[in-house]
């Protein structure tokens, strides 16, 4: 792995990262909502789960989905679905006041974390800047780093 790799793929991350999406919404809603400890707790458990992902695709996962494409798609349903009920609960509680109950961070941190596990762009975006960006012959010791 060289220097020029591991630029590679923090600055694809940090696109990534930035670009509005589901992961973006909710943690900024929790933010918003909730407070600040529910935007870190959300934040962390999107982390996780990326950094799950990372180490998953690293170890082969495309093989996995490449030879089982119904566990593919049925990880896109199941994502769809769990985006689907995010979406219908953040639109039934919209009129609702913004600190009228607020939940404990630790639900927070559960929401990023299955937002990111239910995400099919989260496991796509893992493989493919894996695959782009690093050698297929890359030491099994340097997946750690990656996935951090």
């Amino acid at each position: 792995m060289t220097w020029e790799q591991l630029v590679a793929f923090n600055v694809a991350l940090l696109v990534a990262i930035a670009s509005p999406g589901p992961a973006l919404l909710m943690a900024t809603h929790a933010s918003a909502s909730r407070g600040r400890a529910a935007g870190v707790a959300a934040g962390l458990g999107l982390g996780l789960m990326a950094a799950i992902w990372t180490m998953m695709a690293l170890l082969g996962l495309a093989v996995v989905f490449e030879l089982f494409p119904m566990a593919y798609i049925g990880a896109k349903i199941a994502g769809g679905a769990y985006l689907l009920y995010l979406a219908c609960k953040m639109w039934r509680n919209a009129s609702a006041p913004a600190n009228a109950q607020t939940p404990p961070a630790g639900r927070a941190f559960r929401q990023g974390f299955l937002l990111n596990l239910f995400n099919p762009k989260s496991v796509l975006f893992a493989a493919a800047v894996l695959v782009a960006v690093f050698p297929a012959g890359l030491e099994r010791s340097r997946y750690a780093e990656l996935a951090s």
